[in-house]
């Protein structure tokens, strides 16, 4: 089943503690879904990680840890004490522990198998992976294959024996009984079927308890959409690619902020109201992480120290040259990242490591400008847009997957379309500069010193802004990109392939300087000894 992929869902997404989408709220909603398929919060659970994947590195530096716990708690990425997660654990009786395995070999690099026990004794093994950008897919339970990512109100029958025909049967007898069905799919394992039903719509209680009744099922589970946008197979995209962008601006004559509002409320079913409240929401939070940035008394553990608000006035005065525009969204974009690193709530665009891009470059734009509150929701709305049109041949902006230019050059396209909107430019040109700051940052590997999202991630949030700025700029000014965006989007895709391929992960550039070495070694707890 083919699911669309949406700006709230994808590209403007999610909303965060940070600092790490895929390695922060990833896991945390692995762990949700985990809590829900079980039924209750396990009594103990192990998460179980691939030694040559992306989790020894960043397990304890991106908080991965404790977003599991929060997860496998029955609780969503923006509680309130997130970063009390194993006092919480201990309170609930939930024991928790984390290993490195070596036949782990499912999915991508940031793939985990939970182990799960209930208060019963009974088991369930459920392995999940994080896909880039706070998206997630479980793969398996115990050995039934799955695909649950968080887009629909998901129905699991279990049934008792393992029978693929009374699997079929009752999937036949299911289907008129749900209104707005998705899919539904039968699986059979060695010691049970699964029926999995995909809908729009929540299930009934008349008949969750029926089928809870049924002597051949041993129990019933929901697992509750995640994403703000829910999935629906009679809806479709009024377009899917940049050429397609492009024509449909040119036949309603409208902005490309125009045709992005249009994709999502054909997408979404929500109304133009709806998507603008949303919108200015995900402005405020931005807002509000950049003011957090700026706080004098901000505070985060690591490898550097908070400078944005010591940044803030100096960049561009004395004897240093004006940048402009980026006099601000330097200290901007940098301050989002520094509040991030210190977990807190961020809006990832579109991911954690690159927050400080989008929002750094288009709220200084836009008070520069003096422009409207309606102007600068446009801005985001196309560059989110641009963000959804580069998730091409499997980019869901994972670092682990493709390398870093699918999270900081993936920004870096978003904020330099967005520009180009707040600047009245065309579709094209937005197109035109989001490619060209693919260009700019092609082949950029993911590569976080101890573990972290500091060095070298701050620097490349502060290069990110200029490249948009300057993308944009030039674009509008005339000059010729000559490689299309949809093409850009997939030799990133290839290129990224690859880079994971050839060198690795997380630990193939910076991190393998003497520096790099020695830091991860005093910081990192999964690098000590090693």
């Amino acid at each position: 089943m083919k699911e669309v992929h949406t700006i709230f869902n994808h590209a403007l997404a999610p909303i965060t503690p940070g600092p790490s989408s895929s390695n922060t709220c990833g896991p945390v909603r692995i762990g949700l879904v985990c809590q829900q398929i079980l039924g209750e919060i396990p009594a103990k659970a192990v998460v179980e990680y691939y030694t040559k994947g992306a989790f020894p590195n960043t397990l304890y530096g991106m908080r991965s840890d404790i977003a599991f716990i929060n997860g496998l708690l029955g609780k969503e990425q923006n509680v309130p004490g997130f970063t009390d997660a194993y006092a919480n654990a201990k309170a609930a009786g939930m024991e928790v522990s984390f290993a490195e395995v070596d036949d782990l070999t499912v999915g991508g690099m940031e793939t985990v198998r939970i182990r799960m026990t209930a208060h019963d004794g009974s088991q369930l093994v459920v392995i999940g992976e994080s896909i880039g950008g706070g998206a997630f897919l479980i793969h398996y339970i115990d050995d039934c294959t799955m695909d649950i990512q968080g887009t629909n109100h998901e129905l699991l029958v279990f049934l008792k024996s393992p029978s693929e025909e009374a699997a079929q049967a009752l999937a036949q007898a299911l289907t008129p009984q749900i209104k707005k069905l998705n899919d539904i799919r039968c699986v059979t394992g060695a010691h049970y079927s699964i029926v999995n039903a995909k809908s729009a719509e929540p299930y009934g209680k008349e008949l969750l308890n029926a089928l809870s009744a049924r002597d051949d099922v041993a129990r019933v589970r929901v697992v509750s959409p995640i994403h703000p946008i829910i999935n629906d197979i009679t809806r479709k995209p009024p377009f899917e690619s940049p050429d397609g962008l492009v024509a449909y601006c040119a036949a309603h004559h409208c902005s490309p902020a125009k045709a992005a509002i249009d994709y999502e409320m054909a997408v979404s079913g929500w109304s133009e109201e709806e998507v603008r409240r949303y919108g200015d929401m995900l402005i405020g939070i931005m807002k509000d992480s950049r003011a957090g940035g700026f706080r004098s008394d901000l505070s985060f553990e690591g490898l550097v120290s908070p400078k944005a608000s010591k940044f803030r006035g100096v960049i561009g005065s004395g004897n240093m040259p004006s940048l402009g525009l980026l006099d601000d969204a330097i200290p901007s974009a940098l301050g989002i990242m520094e509040h991030s690193n210190a977990s807190g709530k961020i809006v990832c665009v579109p991911t954690g490591g690159s927050s400080g891009i989008v929002p750094g470059l288009l709220l200084s734009a836009a008070e520069r400008m003096e422009a409207s509150s309606e102007a600068l929701y446009e801005a985001l709305m196309c560059a989110g847009l641009i963000g959804v049109l580069m998730m091409v041949d499997g980019n869901e902006f994972a670092g682990g997957t493709h390398g870093c230019q699918a999270e900081i050059a993936c920004g870096t396209a978003m904020a330099a379309g967005g520009l180009v909107q707040l600047m009245g430019g065309s579709a094209q040109q937005a197109c035109d500069a989001a490619a060209m700051s693919l260009q700019c940052f092609l082949g950029l590997i993911c590569d976080p010193v101890a573990g972290l999202v500091q060095v070298p991630c701050l620097a490349r949030n502060i290069a990110g802004v200029s490249v948009a700025a300057a993308s944009a700029e030039a674009v509008c000014a005339g000059f010729e990109v000559v490689i299309p965006l949809d093409e850009m989007s997939r030799i990133m895709v290839r290129v990224g392939n690859d880079i994971t391929q050839e060198l690795g992960m997380c630990c193939s550039g910076c991190c393998i300087t003497p520096t790099g070495q020695r830091l991860a070694k005093a910081y990192n707890p999964a690098c000590k000894g090693k």
